[in-house]
């Protein structure tokens, strides 16, 4: 007997992770799984569910189910399903009944003012089996809320829906959610919205060209202090398997405190299991700070900053030509 689930979690569960793992296994055993989500959500384009750990899956549209022919397909899997309308959950419940498909779906319980989803409030109303994908708030307790930041501050007012990711959202557990307390200091990747953060990345590379060029790609890591942003790291493989850091940044009115320490020595960490090697490319300037940390002069790519950049890069009062590798052994 076909059953409909609900499996809900806060932002950051793995909820997408989860949906299209589940997609895979029915397909591994030749079987058809259709993944669908709501068409509002497009943050991952406009027939692709993406998840923060990398992994995507083509889809459909909710709104499309009446134009597919559901008897080719095992199972029926929806990513965001807090956003499906009071109908459309009907619908699916329709289709475990009537079709004996069962239908899978993933999505928030609850919007960044405590309230229930309408699609939410229907799958928790409706679902054959309801259950709950657990992730942690900064504190080490169970995250069960899911807060908005702007500004650097938990805000409560506003529009239901607004689309947005680890820049605009983070899991909280239910104390701290309704203090409006952030850690103190936590380092978070960013997979969607990078490009929220140029501003601070052009303070170590002014040129917006290079950091789009290595930004898309790479792996973002932004230092967070009390829900501010101190600091941003742009992290890329190299094509000879080794590691490197493309950009350091802190913010202006956040420099001397160590972040752009923490940053780094968390960025080595990561580092540490993928490859034996990290390099950056930096400035004469930048090389003691670096030297700190383990780092070594490896080579020199000479005229790389008058090649690359259309502006002199004037430091210390001299125009830089040559950028300076160094490597640090893993």
């Amino acid at each position: 007997m076909a059953k409909l689930y609900f499996r809900y979690g806060a932002m950051g569960s793995s909820k997408t992770a989860n949906a299209i793992m589940v997609q895979y296994n029915y397909q591994e055993r030749g079987q058809n799984a259709l993944m669908l989500k709501p068409q509002l959500d497009n943050r991952d384009g406009e027939r692709v569910v993406g998840s923060r750990s990398g992994l995507s899956a083509p889809c459909r549209f909710v709104e499309e189910l009446d134009a597919i022919d559901l008897s080719a397909y095992d199972c029926i899997i929806v990513d965001e399903a807090q956003f499906l309308k009071k109908e459309q959950v009907r619908r699916l419940v329709d289709i475990v009944d009537g079709m004996n498909i069962p239908v899978i779906c993933y999505g928030l319980r609850a919007d960044f003012m405590g309230n229930l989803f309408e699609g939410s409030h229907w799958l928790m109303a409706w679902a054959d089996t309801i259950e709950e994908i657990k992730t942690v708030c900064w504190c080490g307790r169970k995250a069960t809320m899911n807060a908005r930041v702007a500004g650097g501050k938990v805000v409560k007012a506003g529009e239901q829906i607004v689309l947005g990711g680890n820049e605009s959202y983070v899991a909280l557990c239910r104390k701290h959610w309704a203090r409006g307390e952030l850690a103190p200091l936590e380092i978070r990747r960013i997979a969607a919205g990078k490009e929220s953060y140029l501003p601070l990345l052009l303070e170590a590379d002014p040129s917006e060209a290079m950091i789009a060029g290595y930004l898309e790609g790479g792996e973002l890591y932004v230092l967070l202090v009390n829900g501010q942003t101190a600091g941003a790291a742009v992290l890329a493989a190299r094509e000879d398997g080794a590691m490197e850091l493309k950009n350091l940044a802190v913010a202006k009115d956040m420099r001397g405190r160590g972040y752009g320490a923490k940053l780094l020595n968390h960025i080595v960490k990561l580092c540490a299991p993928r490859g034996d090697r990290l390099y950056v490319g930096t400035s004469p300037k930048n090389v003691a700070f670096y030297e700190k940390f383990g780092f070594v002069k490896d080579y020199v790519v000479e005229g790389f900053f008058a090649e690359h950049y259309a502006e002199p890069i004037v430091e210390d009062g001299v125009v830089l030509t040559d950028m300076i590798y160094m490597v640090r052994r893993l």
